[in-house]
């Protein structure tokens, strides 16, 4: 799994996390030669154009649970409509198998996490992989969106990122189920659901740095442990991934 996706390539810093993810899923493509690919939650915006899913060399098909979304995506892509944890009906697929599923900033907003990576697991040709991209538990800014009320941090949210609303990227409930850095925790669950490999790429930095001059200093010196001593309790984001 390390070498599939170049792993001791990826700066592990929460910057690396957003411009690391392309480069990495091209990695895994061609390693794996993936020809079919679906993204879960790609909505409006899938992460590949149709000009870089031709120079790789998949077909790629984008999922949201709202047909409406995907009406709004950059034509010729296939479309899936589904929530990837609820019960999914195979025949919507007619046999259809995938080399390779990810997602980016979706699994946090899932409430059964095992749901969702049985379904990925079902979804998945033999030998394809799974990828998610989320934030993670238990980094301080995570926490606290999962503890205090939605508008209260969604109205912090927009205060700081203005492209947060409603009709650019709104903000949705945040649950992290199964949301670790940890190998340690997610191996055993991933390989329960039977995927035969399991890899967690951690991202140490404390997304939403606090403005507050004592405050970033206490962060800045937290962060600097957790990466020194690859405390991934604390970590903000991860690759998760997960070969059938």
């Amino acid at each position: 799994m390390p070498s599939i996706a170049g792993s001791d390539r990826i700066v592990r810093q929460t910057e690396s996390a957003w411009t690391s993810l392309k480069p990495t899923l091209e990695r895994v493509i061609g390693q794996i030669q993936a020809k079919s690919v679906l993204e879960i939650g790609a909505g409006r915006h899938p992460f590949f154009s149709m000009e870089e899913a031709q120079r790789l060399g998949f077909r790629l098909t984008i999922n949201d649970i709202d047909a409406a979304e995907l009406d709004y995506a950059p034509r010729g892509f296939d479309h899936l409509v589904l929530d990837v944890a609820q019960d999914v009906d195979r025949r919507l697929l007619d046999g259809h198998a995938f080399d390779l599923i990810f997602s980016r900033m979706v699994f946090e907003h899932v409430k059964d996490a095992r749901k969702a990576w049985t379904n990925l697991h079902d979804l998945l040709a033999p030998g394809g992989v799974g990828f998610a991209f989320v934030p993670t538990l238990y980094s301080p800014p995570f926490v606290l969106n999962r503890l205090l009320p939605d508008d209260l941090t969604g109205r912090a949210l927009r205060l700081m990122d203005r492209t947060r609303n409603d009709k650019e990227i709104p903000k949705f409930p945040a649950y992290y189920d199964a949301c670790r850095a940890s190998e340690t925790r997610l191996r055993p669950f991933l390989k329960e659901i039977g995927f035969s490999e399991a890899l967690v790429v951690p991202f140490y930095g404390t997304p939403y740095f606090p403005r507050i001059p004592v405050l970033r200093q206490v962060f800045r010196a937290f962060d600097m442990l957790c990466t020194r001593h690859d405390l991934r309790t604390f970590a903000s984001y991860a690759y998760i991934i997960a070969r059938k």
